[in-house]
């Protein structure tokens, strides 16, 4: 770690970028459950008291974060990237944390590979969305993720980002509708229904055991054969929203809709 000595020999711009830095790696350490150095994290909070004494908001938050209290110092350096106009958006906070927070809680999810929960997503456009969905499915712990061939790749830089690392670790595979739907393909034997304006609300539907979920284009919804395999089989569900605008992101959305599957299989 740079010495304080060595910090203040910076330009005035790397040095407020630094402390940034220096704060992120104490978080780190006590979130390992580690001890930090008092008498170097003292000094670094001065610093920036000093360096950032325009902003009576550093200010305050250095002076809360001098106990070492995680949240403290977490809120002091989202202060000072905000000053420095560099919020994070959520792909920058800490994918290992996060996933460690998921498989240590005392909540532990349920492995995947057998809870027989699917997900088709006919037709989503947007790596970020599609980024968002393998985060959420993982997080309720689904099985396989079955894209349409006109889905962008979860390989994809926006996707992967979005996914929080979590595109490596559920199974995916393309696969064309007419494959899927067929009389002998995937969905034949199992449980299907679809997320959908129109359907069943959330709180009334009774959703399977397992089976196939569907999550329909962010323009178009879901495609036509697609609804008719949902309706021959287990039907719609649909969220109920109350505000003017009267709809949901597809990956927000889907997170609802999982959290009452995956409460009423596990």
């Amino acid at each position: 770690m740079i010495t304080l000595r060595k910090l203040k020999t910076l330009k005035p711009g790397t040095l407020r970028r630094k402390t940034a830095v220096l704060l992120q790696a104490f978080e780190h350490k006590l979130a390992e459950g580690g001890n930090i150095d008092r008498v170097y994290f003292s000094g670094l909070l001065e610093l920036i008291t000093e360096v950032f004494a325009e902003s009576s908001a550093v200010r305050q938050k250095a002076a809360d974060a001098a106990g070492g209290d995680i949240r403290k110092i977490n809120n002091l350096r989202h202060e000072i990237l905000k000053i420095l106009g560099t919020e994070p958006a959520d792909w920058d906070l800490d994918p290992d944390r996060a996933l460690v927070a998921i498989s240590e809680s005392e909540g532990r999810r349920v492995a995947a590979p057998g809870s027989g929960i699917t997900v088709f997503l006919d037709d989503v456009r947007s790596p970020f969305n599609v980024g968002s969905i393998f985060r959420t499915a993982e997080a309720f712990g689904v099985s396989e993720i079955i894209l349409s061939p006109d889905c962008p790749s979860p390989g994809h830089r926006r996707a992967v980002r979005s996914s929080m690392g979590c595109t490596g670790i559920i199974n995916w595979q393309y696969m064309p509708k007419e494959e899927l739907f067929s009389g002998g393909g995937q969905a034949a034997d199992v449980p299907v229904f679809a997320l959908e304006l129109g359907g069943t609300p959330l709180e009334n539907f009774h959703f399977p055991g397992s089976g196939i979920a569907i999550i329909g284009s962010e323009e178009l919804g879901i495609s036509p054969e697609a609804r008719r395999v949902a309706m021959n089989s287990c039907g719609l569900v649909s969220i109920p929203v109350f505000g003017s605008k009267g709809s949901l992101n597809v990956s927000v959305a889907f997170g609802i809709m999982m959290q009452r599957w995956a409460e009423s299989v596990y």
